[in-house]
């Protein structure tokens, strides 16, 4: 069984978040493989190749790698979206068979219905769940004050900003308390200033709330702002290259944590692994 290869970390911090123990995962890759059908080839096109790791209760775990890589299909192997060729996926012990309605996903768009408000939007999914309208108005006035949307709640999306959609995209994912959170490259689309002001608010309600997250993306830098470790890809077909802890203490400061001299020596040490796999032509993949 391929298992992730540990980076040592560069300084040893005793706050440091320690790898998931046997037995306490919320989230157990074992050995998943998943081939597909391409328009542009006759034969089968290998995205995944035998992928083995463990994300913690709790743990907030961010998979970088080249484009094509396969760091999406993951997500959607977790959620149910897509079933493996072979290996099995595993959610707090029970294999995924199927869909599982509660785990959260914020993908790269907001995916915002456009005919409903702010405050329909985020109650939609209380709505489907069938969930009392006492509990409903308490959940969403909870959610918007906490997103600071509480100006916003009768305005419908194209009224509002980028960084105020993503606002409500992750309150309406949120708001039914799943326990895992997938999140797909939520802020790639921001400019950089509203970009940090989502990571400032994604950690604070990550420290309040302690769910498991498993978020994508191509930037190093916002791996190591957000994650407690580091999951680097290989390039197609997508491998685990390495797992890198992150040794920088919490709470974090977005804006200025690029200054610490743990992360330019922890962001050097994932550079050089992520070059590598973009020398083989991980982008063109």
């Amino acid at each position: 069984m391929q298992r992730e290869t540990p980076v040592p970390a560069v300084h040893d911090s005793p706050t440091a978040v320690k790898n998931p123990a046997s037995g306490q995962h919320a989230v157990r890759f074992e050995n998943v493989s998943l081939m597909f059908r391409s328009r542009r080839s006759a034969s089968p096109v290998e995205a995944l190749h035998e992928v083995s790791f463990d994300v913690g209760e709790r743990e907030f775990c961010a998979i970088v790698g080249p484009s094509g890589c396969g760091k999406s299909t993951l997500l959607n192997l977790v959620a149910g979206l897509t079933p493996p060729s072979s290996g099995s996926i595993q959610v707090h012990g029970r294999p995924v068979t199927g869909l599982i309605p509660d785990i959260g996903y914020v993908t790269q768009d907001s995916n915002l219905l456009p005919w409903l408000t702010v405050d329909e939007n985020i109650r939609l999914p209380l709505q489907i769940r069938k969930m009392p309208a006492e509990e409903q108005d308490e959940r969403v006035d909870k959610w918007i004050e906490l997103v600071g949307l509480g100006g916003f709640r009768d305005n419908y999306p194209h009224q509002l900003s980028g960084g105020m959609q993503k606002r409500c995209s992750i309150a309406r994912t949120l708001v039914y308390d799943p326990p895992i959170l997938l999140m797909d490259e939520p802020f790639g689309a921001l400019d950089a200033m509203t970009k940090a002001v989502m990571q400032d608010t994604l950690l604070d309600l990550w420290d309040s709330h302690q769910k498991t997250v498993l978020f994508v993306t191509h930037d190093l830098s916002e791996a190591l702002t957000l994650a407690d470790r580091v999951i680097v890809m290989s390039a197609r077909p997508g491998r685990v290259k390495a797992a890198a802890q992150v040794d920088i203490p919490r709470p974090r400061d977005v804006f200025h944590i690029s200054e610490l001299r743990e992360f330019a020596e922890q962001h050097r040490v994932l550079w050089d692994m992520f070059a590598a796999e973009i020398a083989t032509g991980g982008l063109s993949k």
